[in-house]
């Protein structure tokens, strides 16, 4: 049976609060896993991030079960538990967040995602990083479409999305299509918007392979952030699964080009 070992962390950065949640409920062969990222403007994002990440995994540790029905559903119950925190909170009616699920069944060898807003959640396999989720940003939309070139990173204009849990309709890829086959060594990264900024996925395959453990591998990518006290720096987080022992998780093999097609694909 695959063996999973998990960390995480969460750092304030240059803000006054961190908005930032995240979390994890699992058993010997089932796991949820919840990260999400208060969004700023309307004030109330911590509540907002901490609602639907402790909902999503109540909701997940009453019902462990692990299929597309299930990853589908968690757009609902953090919905719900959104409207339920804007009604306890008046004065925030508006307060929203961005969230990333990742679902793992080990006996199944089976993972399955959804996310909105732009935190992410990254497959690291033979030690090489795919991208499993879209943001959901205007400026991503706009790169998606060809109407404009570059990268992501960096852009002002990056943090304006057009969808997060408060939306109402569900943008395209907010669910994963179908689940993603399960093989010994592979990595998960879920993490909000200052993290994914300030480490690139190259930094992130480099320092994997020297890492020791999740916990290890988290804390060695947090010193590669440029400034973190800086007031710029928003608010950063992770939360890393490595599915096996150390030997595979940081095993490079050249990946073939149908696979990372396939994997672009899900």
């Amino acid at each position: 049976m695959m063996r999973l070992s998990v960390a995480q962390r969460s750092e304030c950065g240059g803000r006054k609060r961190n908005e930032d949640w995240v979390g994890f409920c699992a058993n010997d062969t089932r796991g949820c896993f919840v990260l999400a990222d208060g969004t700023g403007g309307f004030g109330g994002g911590a509540i907002a991030a901490r609602v639907v990440v402790k909902e999503l995994l109540r909701h997940f540790s009453g019902t462990p079960e692990v299929n597309q029905h299930s990853i589908s559903k968690t757009i609902l119950t953090a919905r719900t538990a959104l409207i339920n925190a804007r009604k306890s909170y008046p004065r925030l009616s508006q307060m929203d967040t961005t969230m990333a699920v990742l679902m793992l069944d080990t006996q199944k060898a089976l993972a399955y995602w959804s996310s909105l807003g732009d935190s992410r959640i990254y497959l690291f396999r033979h030690g090489r990083a795919h991208t499993l989720t879209n943001d959901h940003s205007v400026l991503q939309s706009m790169i998606d479409a060809g109407l404009i070139s570059g990268s992501i990173r960096d852009n002002k204009k990056r943090a304006i999305l057009y969808a997060a849990v408060g939306s109402g309709d569900i943008p395209r890829r907010a669910v994963c299509k179908k689940p993603l086959a399960l093989r010994q060594g592979d990595t998960f990264l879920l993490c909000s918007d200052g993290f994914w900024e300030s480490i690139n996925e190259s930094m992130m395959e480099t320092v994997l392979q020297e890492a020791i453990s999740p916990q290890h591998w988290i804390n060695d990518m947090v010193i590669q952030v440029p400034n973190p006290k800086a007031s710029n720096q928003d608010n950063f987080s992770a939360l890393a699964i490595w599915v096996g022992d150390r030997e595979e998780v940081t095993r490079i093999i050249i990946r073939k080009t149908h696979e990372h097609i396939e994997l672009a694909n899900q």
